[in-house]
């Protein structure tokens, strides 16, 4: 079988809420904040997002955030949410799903007992603690 294309997602849930997070094979949507990102994204990407949540490989419990580059100085990373109906501003529980991915992954400097940091959503910038212990990432706080 050929694949036309490769996306790579990292499986991760919330307390059962499944918030996969996309960290390669597709690239940030053009836009000159995460919130024009995120409008660009639903308007001419969303092929994407069904690929990735509609069956026969999703489902309506499942959500899909994109890590883009934050386009604010102070933050580590940026996020596009994509869930079974809409592009989400801001999500509780995909964001606690971003920060474990980008912790775990070491896409983002993991310090132990607690990491501090930023993101760029599209609602705003959200500031964030994670306790972690032995390389995992075990309670997520945000603002």
């Amino acid at each position: 079988m050929r694949a036309n294309r490769m996306i790579q997602v990292v499986g991760c849930h919330a307390e059962g809420e499944v918030g996969d997070v996309i960290v390669g094979g597709v690239l940030p949507p053009p836009g000159a904040t995460v919130f024009e990102q995120r409008e660009a994204m639903q308007r001419d990407f969303d092929h994407i997002r069904q690929m990735l949540i509609c069956e026969p490989r999703g489902s309506v419990a499942r959500h899909v955030n994109l890590v883009v580059p934050a386009k604010r100085a102070d933050c580590v990373a940026g996020a596009i949410i994509m869930e079974p109906t809409e592009y989400p501003p801001m999500s509780g529980s995909n964001t606690i799903c971003l920060v474990t991915v980008l912790l775990e992954t070491g896409m983002v400097p993991m310090v132990e007992p607690e990491t501090r940091l930023r993101l760029d959503m599209p609602a705003g910038p959200v500031d964030v603690v994670a306790q972690c212990r032995d390389g995992k990432c075990v309670s997520v706080e945000l603002t």
